[in-house]
């Protein structure tokens, strides 16, 4: 009987090492990750920093970032941001917090090109890549950085704004944010194309609505009362065309004082579309998110990348081409 039993006991054993080490785990395929997925079989979780959340251009990012997340298999994007692009200390403790939360990757459009330096810094030091987009810093400690050439776009800001007033007269800027590195290079661009190849144009001022439409109302109607003459505002994002185009409503000017903007939204559409706002600077914040998530996965899978700074490219929209099929795409990307 005792032998018995101790038969029984190691074929039961027996059986159970058997099962132990057959696992139904498939052996990795040789050559690393399918294409066309992120690689591993864990989530990457990719944080989208940006500079707000609630806006049309920061959502048409998201929307792509998500779309080429789904495309990938494995990535998880999480789109976070300060209430305001004003609030540069929230946005420098979101990116600490990523970077203590352990992300795979950060995808980065800077409030402020200076404050933001560190935290690049500490998360490049964590072993996590950054992606800078739309936004960057003054330092080039980023591992690559998607953009449109902001100064370059300002300067076409600059020529349609001359053309729309024939050359000569007063203008003034509503820009948004003066410490961000995009409204500095776009009042650059827009300032040198003027004083450089525009010399009857004379610009007034430069106001900074920190991306409030009413700030930007108030700052316009201030323009247009201290400058009788003026012949045009450019407003360089969207919410500061959105307000500039509507103080000039409101008094009346739409035939005498050209509004251009910068950016895309519903309320620019509207404002081509009823001729209060002559003319924008579109963007592609849909190429900025879908490459931020491309190349961010790359970046973390161990790949070498190309071009560290890519041109995203900017499309100039007017209120006699928005409907124009190839411009009508741009607007609705």
């Amino acid at each position: 009987m005792k032998k018995i039993i101790r038969m029984f006991l190691t074929l039961a054993l027996s059986a159970a090492l058997f099962v132990g080490c057959s696992t139904d785990t498939p052996a990795a395929p040789a050559g690393g990750a399918p294409s066309g997925s992120a690689g591993g079989g864990d989530t990457l979780k990719i944080a989208l920093v940006t500079k707000m959340v609630d806006s049309t251009y920061w959502q048409t990012v998201k929307k792509s970032a998500d779309a080429e997340a789904q495309k990938l298999g494995n990535v998880e994007v999480t789109h976070l941001g300060p209430p305001t692009e004003a609030d540069i200390d929230k946005q420098v403790q979101i990116v600490e917090t990523c970077i203590s939360d352990q992300y795979d990757g950060i995808i980065l459009a800077a409030c402020d090109k200076d404050a933001l330096i560190e935290p690049v810094k500490k998360a490049k030091d964590a072993g996590i890549p950054v992606v800078m987009i739309d936004s960057g810093i003054s330092e080039d400690v980023y591992d690559a950085f998607l953009a449109t050439n902001n100064v370059q776009a300002g300067a076409e800001c600059a020529k349609l704004m001359a053309e729309l007033i024939g050359g000569s007269g007063d203008v003034a800027i509503v820009n948004f944010a003066a410490g961000t590195q995009t409204a500095v290079d776009r009042e650059k661009g827009f300032t040198d194309e003027i004083k450089n190849n525009h010399p009857d144009i004379n610009i007034v001022g430069v106001q900074y609505c920190d991306s409030d439409p009413t700030k930007a109302a108030n700052q316009a109607t201030d323009f247009i009362s201290a400058n009788p003459d003026l012949k045009g505002i450019w407003g360089a994002n969207d919410q500061s065309a959105v307000g500039v185009a509507q103080a000039v409503t409101e008094k009346n000017l739409t035939d005498r004082v050209a509004v251009v903007g910068f950016d895309n939204s519903d309320d620019i559409k509207a404002g081509l579309a009823a001729g209060t706002i002559k003319g924008t600077a579109v963007q592609m914040p849909s190429a900025m998110g879908s490459k931020g998530v491309s190349l961010v996965v790359d970046l973390i899978n161990g790949k070498t990348i190309g071009d560290k700074n890519v041109d995203t490219g900017v499309t100039m929209v007017t209120s006699e081409n928005y409907q124009e099929p190839e411009i009508d795409a741009v607007l609705n990307q």
